[in-house]
């Protein structure tokens, strides 16, 4: 492998891209922090975001180099030496992916992957598993015999179940019920309303055309307590969505002997909702998705 070359992975989501720069050894060097990379929302501002990282990264990187040789000043990292792989959402679409391969970018080379496959590479280490993704979205993915198996990750609303974003839908559909009289208001209705600051149903309804998928995670805190308290309907729904991954997860792993991997903000919470047969499974991530893009990355280098 080319010495002057280095790593650089990069776990790129719909808020922000967290960048880390390694040596051709796997030492980290340096990181960074920058804006959002869905490719299939806003492919310029991916590249944008991903630039502004790689720069930080490498410029931290700079950093310690030249305080651990202050004798003899070390070479700047340039980002011509940086071969760089980016693990992106919105990368699981293909024509997404395929436009932003022609990227006539400024690094050695690019290699781009969706943001839960590096996730997956990472958590199991390069080593055939499976990870479910269940944050304010959710998506799962096998990687097995050197490829790839999605399920879900279809977006809010049409897919994502179990996500925070529909679990907050849930609960104001559910509010919406209880303001017509057809069910009982309840504790999960009021802490709802309290939440949007109106039990009025067109207010709720207006809201609601501006909201984005955070904007109904959001309500997920509110519901935790109650889900604690054995309120029936927050029971009743995170039951429907504790049984959808469930179903996932025997999917993903079949008849196969690795093991799966929960990430993202409610996976404890989704963890007890699993049969005895998937919690056995179940370990914790070996790597991040950043160093999960890294290793899939070197992958590709050392086999050309």
């Amino acid at each position: 492998m080319n010495s002057d070359l280095y790593f650089i992975g990069i776990d790129g989501g719909g808020t922000k891209c967290k960048v880390i720069l390694q040596d051709k050894n796997g030492t980290q060097l340096g990181e960074g922090i920058s804006g959002p990379a869905n490719i299939m929302r806003d492919a310029d501002l991916a590249k944008t975001s991903i630039l502004d990282g790689v720069v930080k990264a490498i410029e931290s990187a700079n950093t310690l180099l030249a305080s651990q040789n202050s004798e003899t000043p070390a070479t700047p990292i340039t980002l011509s030496q940086c071969v760089v792989a980016a693990g992106l959402a919105g990368a699981n679409i293909s024509t997404a992916k395929a436009g932003f391969e022609t990227w006539a970018h400024p690094f050695h080379s690019l290699h781009i992957l969706s943001d839960l496959h590096a996730a997956c590479v990472g958590a199991h280490n390069g080593k055939p598993g499976a990870v479910i993704i269940v944050g304010t979205g959710s998506a799962g993915a096998v990687y097995a015999n050197g490829k790839f198996t999605d399920l879900g990750g279809h977006g809010f609303p049409i897919g994502d179940f179990s996500s925070g974003a529909w679990l907050g839908l849930k609960a104001i559909q559910h509010t919406l019920l209880c303001i017509d009289n057809i069910r009982s208001l309840d504790d999960l209705a009021k802490k709802v309303c309290a939440e949007l600051g109106t039990s009025n149903a067109d207010e709720i309804v207006a809201k609601c055309a501006w909201f984005s998928t955070h904007h109904y995670a959001n309500l997920v805190p509110c519901m935790l307590p109650l889900l604690s308290e054995g309120d029936p309907q927050v029971v009743r729904i995170f039951n429907e969505g504790g049984e959808y991954l469930e179903s996932m997860a025997q999917r993903l792993l079949g008849d196969n002997t690795y093991n799966l991997a929960l990430i993202g903000g409610l996976s404890n919470v989704y963890v007890p909702y699993f049969s005895e047969k998937i919690r056995t499974r179940l370990q914790a991530c070996e790597l991040s998705p950043e160093q999960g893009a890294i290793k899939y990355a070197k992958a590709i280098y050392d086999g050309q």
